[in-house]
């Protein structure tokens, strides 16, 4: 198996990356990414710098949806940074779990809050699960987050990218306190926008989540549910600075679906996590 970076033994690593196998589709986006990253240059042209020169990483292999909450708790045990790769965004709630006092960051085009709900594809992300008829409509990708907001504290998430959710789902989002900035407010004004996300992370532990869905289409198509008018990089890039207020304790990227003979949605995840470690402190 081709790893994901893997320039360092487990013991001397500060990343240490795990996927999360669902299915063989799962299994696909998890080999693409392992395969592709020797061929993403690490040395960024504009900052004049090597984006992991300062980052030591070790993938251990993939593990099952059951086993992430244990297998994230043995990381940060070892005071090193979680980085899960996967197709669907359980992932991340199960990943959450192992944190205390977190503040969540998500990049996402929909805001995964909703009470209940099931489609064929939707259903696919919980393919090979043993859940019953009634787990699955409350526990899968599209209603993660209020799961998660169901547990703690839903004032310490901040969603960026958003632009597609029900009305329940934004009342929800609304009465809960729960930050969000669309693609146009982030056009329409990113200095304000990176003031708030860096007084949002400032002096904070941070957990990063990436759906690759946050971005728009043209540069990242290989998704699930594709939303016109998404993120650009240069956006990212430019937000994602002020990360640098706070302190990074996870990483997770999900939700990518290959398509045969394009390649251009997983550059542009593996280059996404090239310019988050070099922020990791």
């Amino acid at each position: 198996m081709k790893k994901f970076i893997d320039d360092s033994n487990l013991k001397e690593s500060d990343v240490v990356v795990f996927g999360v196998s669902f299915n063989n589709k799962s299994d696909l986006m998890l080999e693409r990414l392992r395969e592709l990253n020797w061929f993403v240059e690490s040395f960024d042209i504009e900052k004049k710098r090597d984006l992991l020169k300062n980052i030591k990483v070790a993938d251990i292999g993939n593990v099952k949806l059951k086993d992430v909450t244990k297998k994230v708790n043995s990381i940060i045990k070892d005071k090193k940074i979680p980085l899960i790769l996967g197709s669907n965004h359980q992932l991340t709630f199960h990943a959450l779990k192992a944190f205390e006092n977190i503040k969540l960051l998500i990049f996402d085009a929909h805001g995964d809050i909703k009470d209940s709900f099931m489609d064929e594809r939707v259903a696919e992300s919980v393919e090979g699960l043993n859940l019953s008829k009634k787990e699955k409509l409350k526990n899968n990708c599209t209603t993660w987050l209020r799961r998660y907001c169901e547990l703690g504290n839903p004032k310490n998430i901040m969603i960026i990218g958003l632009r597609s959710c029900g009305e329940e789902d934004f009342k929800y989002i609304k009465e809960n306190g729960i930050s969000y900035f669309t693609p146009n407010q982030i056009r329409k004004n990113i200095e304000i926008v990176k003031e708030k996300l860096g007084n949002f992370v400032k002096n904070s532990n941070v957990y990063i989540s990436i759906d690759i869905d946050a971005f728009d289409p043209s540069i990242a198509p290989a998704v699930n549910h594709p939303e016109p008018n998404g993120l650009i990089f240069s956006e990212f890039s430019e937000l994602i600075k002020e990360i640098s207020k706070g302190k990074i304790l996870g990483i997770d990227l999900v939700e990518i679906k290959p398509i045969e003979g394009n390649e251009i949605t997983e550059f542009l995840a593996i280059k996404l996590i090239f310019e988050l470690f070099s922020y990791i402190k």
